[in-house]
């Protein structure tokens, strides 16, 4: 579980994005839709026994992601999402050498999903960046949002309205 967000980072760094204009996104397959700051460039691929579908956008020096995945039903059944929700920040930290700054157990959406709130310092190379992360789990399917890049460019308000624009569809 922990190679899922290390996957859904690498896919992005593969997958060539493109800037444009903001506009919300609407993903029929991942049920979920987001305002991005421009035309996301969407990506499937497996990773284990998982299948990781990205859909991101790098504008203004910060990459924004929206990544999903299918647990196997029995993982969540027999699974605490408190668990879950751990693993997740656990593979961040331990794929990126990411320094955890701040980690708050919070629900999601009307629903009140089981979610995180995650905020850590990744180096590449000599730069050290900032990534904003909100992991969902709902139902089987892990939903995380983020944003990586400069520090402050991470805290600005385009990237507040990325995360408060993000839904999860029925």
């Amino acid at each position: 579980m922990r190679g899922f967000i290390a996957a859904g980072l690498l896919l992005v760094a593969a997958a060539g994005l493109s800037a444009q204009g903001e506009k919300k996104f609407e993903s029929k397959e991942g049920r979920y839709s987001a305002a991005f700051p421009g035309t996301p460039t969407t990506d499937s691929k497996k990773a284990g026994e998982l299948t990781i579908n990205t859909a991101a956008v790098d504008a203004k020096g910060v990459a924004y992601m929206v990544i999903y995945s299918d647990l196997p039903a029995e993982t969540v059944k027999t699974s605490k999402s408190e668990d879950i929700l751990d693993s997740g920040e656990k593979g961040l930290v331990t794929n990126f050498k990411a320094k955890v700054t701040k980690s708050q157990p919070t629900t999601f959406g009307k629903e009140k999903y089981p979610a995180r709130n995650v905020t850590a310092e990744v180096k590449v190379d000599a730069t050290t960046l900032r990534l904003r992360i909100t992991i969902v789990l709902a139902g089987n399917r892990v939903y995380q949002v983020l944003a990586v890049g400069n520090p402050d460019v991470v805290g600005n308000a385009m990237t507040d309205k990325f995360f408060d624009s993000f839904e999860i569809r029925k």
